[in-house]
């Protein structure tokens, strides 16, 4: 039996599943405030993640976050699983082996997944591009860190921020009340097809060129159009 998605079988592939973790306004707890650890954390505070970190010292990156109060710094040691209550994601980074593995092993415990920056942790963090809503990331399951940030900087290259606009006005066509009266009486293949046609016009130029209005005309000519 192969995978649906690689093709190839099923039990061969190491590199895990890779998920959206929605962090909104929802607990992550860092353990460790060093730079690899700062690293880690402050990106999360643009998901709009509630962080907080428990280190004795912290370098001036979480010094800074927790003096604006952006997250919240506990200055002490790990002391237990207590510790990871109500996280929905654990980030073990210390420069010690034997407390990250300790995070690691009561995050487990609690079933909250945990990324430790010394490898062994159920979840990895990925090379990400964000534009808007739309993410592409990249993970080579910690084979070629070179390669992964490669790879993330020719999709920063390659996809403009007009592609997070494009992806904000299909997001909002959907909720459309009128787009969805005019699309609930057809087949799914046939709405699909309507939603394709979309990206094979010349939307993703207007949306490049400042022209969003135009690009919104363009898209629900797609979707409004007859069929026959």
């Amino acid at each position: 039996m192969t995978d649906s998605v690689t093709g190839e079988p099923l039990g061969t592939s190491p590199g895990g599943v890779p998920l959206l973790l929605h962090v909104q306004d929802r607990t992550v707890v860092g353990v460790g405030a060093g730079p690899v650890a700062a690293g880690k954390l402050l990106p999360l505070l643009a998901q709009g993640a509630m962080l907080r970190v428990i280190a004795p010292v912290a370098d001036d990156p979480i010094k800074s976050a927790a003096a604006d109060q952006l997250l919240q710094w506990e200055r002490r040691g790990y002391q237990g699983p207590q510790d990871l209550a109500d996280a929905v994601l654990v980030v073990a980074a210390t420069n010690r082996h034997d407390v990250n593995a300790e995070v690691a092993a009561d995050a487990a415990t609690l079933g909250v997944p945990c990324v430790r920056v010394d490898g062994h942790g159920s979840a990895d963090f990925m090379g990400a591009v964000r534009r808007g809503p739309l993410t592409f990331a990249v993970s080579t399951s910690g084979a070629s860190p070179a390669l992964s940030a490669r790879l993330r900087e020719e999709l920063d290259d390659a996809y403009g921020p007009e592609w997070g606009e494009l992806a904000v006005l299909l997001g909002e066509l959907r909720q459309d009340p009128d787009v969805q009266a005019a699309l609930e009486q057809l087949p799914p293949g046939e709405r699909h097809l309507k939603w394709r046609f979309i990206l094979d016009t010349n939307i993703l130029t207007l949306l490049r060129t400042g022209q969003a209005l135009a690009a919104r005309e363009v898209a629900k000519n797609c979707l409004f159009s007859s069929s026959d």
